[in-house]
């Protein structure tokens, strides 16, 4: 795998320790919200739905993370977690996870 995202958005490589790389995550996640709302005009912090998008596009979100990681996402993780640092730290804090971010 390349170190960049669809929308250029560079992915940091993992560290190597036993637990999901956090920084991997949330540049993964933010790919995602980039290529779905297709601008960068956002922050880490900002609500999905505040930076334009709605849920058809969490669903499209979570469906490529899910790919990505091979793992089934469920939609409400998104809507509990509407933030590219909060749904990077649920990632990160769900059991599925600890083996595939590496």
């Amino acid at each position: 795998m390349d170190n960049f995202g669809s929308a250029g958005v560079a992915i940091p490589d993992h560290t190597g320790h036993d637990g999901p790389d956090l920084e991997l995550l949330r540049a993964r996640v933010r790919v995602q919200w980039v290529d779905v709302l297709e601008h960068e005009d956002f922050g880490d912090d900002e609500d999905f739905f505040d930076a334009g998008g709605n849920s058809l596009l969490v669903a499209e979100i979570m469906a490529a993370l899910g790919a990505e990681f091979g793992v089934r996402m469920e939609l409400r993780l998104f809507f509990a977690h509407p933030t590219v640092n909060e749904l990077a730290g649920a990632l990160a804090a769900h059991e599925a996870f600890r083996a595939v971010a590496r």
